[in-house]
């Protein structure tokens, strides 16, 4: 019950864990932007005749800080960005801010996995992406099988684009619809698949000919931005 005279208390409002972060991703690029204004003022050496007393210091910083503040409310350097970025790759699955990365439905079925040994490997020492060889089984090549096997979408996605390489080797291309992207090279053929066609987890994209005693499978380790036809 409301008391005459007493004014009414608006309870404060508790902010998301994604506003959490950007504040404190805006916070980080305010600290080095103010840093950064520091190292300028002491390239400016005072001039000898004139100095600067305590009270014209204080004023500088703050309006240092002025300048700071108004710079970041204008989108900064990108730092926050950046910063936010980084910290939903790395925590947000935890804080509940992004989905976890569901398990591969490919290149194999699950039924084909036991067929092949997977190797994990970087192309260059710079590429943070890993690249998947698989090596058939020696017991399983001397059987030299009968009919090709299948050839799986990990995730669902779109068909960026096939082709045939000078190896006689197929590559597709695949956008996933959780942000990564992946390639398959493989012998053998590829699906009546249009580029652009929708693919879901699983779903057979070509067939790996019975002679093939590998194939590679290159994926990325984290999302990242959409693009568009075949490296």
């Amino acid at each position: 019950m409301k008391v005459p005279g007493q004014a009414l208390r608006v309870p404060p409002q508790v902010k998301s864990m994604d506003e959490k972060l950007k504040d404190v991703s805006q916070m980080y690029e305010k600290h080095f932007l103010g840093e950064m204004m520091k190292a300028m003022r002491s390239t400016v050496h005072e001039s000898g005749f004139i100095k600067s007393n305590q009270a014209e210091k204080i004023f500088r910083d703050q309006l240092d800080q002025e300048y700071v503040d108004k710079w970041g409310a204008k989108g900064g350097i990108g730092l926050a960005d950046l910063i936010y970025k980084q910290m939903i790759e790395k925590y947000g699955v935890q804080m509940g801010l992004k989905n976890p990365v569901q398990k591969p439905q490919g290149p194999l079925p699950i039924t084909d996995k036991d067929l092949f040994v997977a190797k994990s490997f970087q192309r260059n020492g710079k590429d943070t992406n890993l690249s998947f060889r698989f090596d058939k089984k020696q017991a399983e090549a001397a059987l030299e099988q009968q009919k090709p096997l299948e050839v799986s979408n990990p995730w669902s996605g779109t068909l960026l684009g096939k082709r045939t390489l000078l190896t006689g080797e197929v590559l597709m291309d695949f956008n996933h619809d959780n942000g990564l992207r992946s390639q398959i090279v493989f012998r053998g053929v590829s699906g009546a698949l249009n580029v652009g066609a929708k693919i879901q987890a699983g779903e057979t994209v070509g067939l790996l000919s019975p002679e093939a005693k590998s194939f590679f499978w290159h994926t990325q380790t984290r999302p990242q931005e959409q693009k568009t036809g075949i490296e």
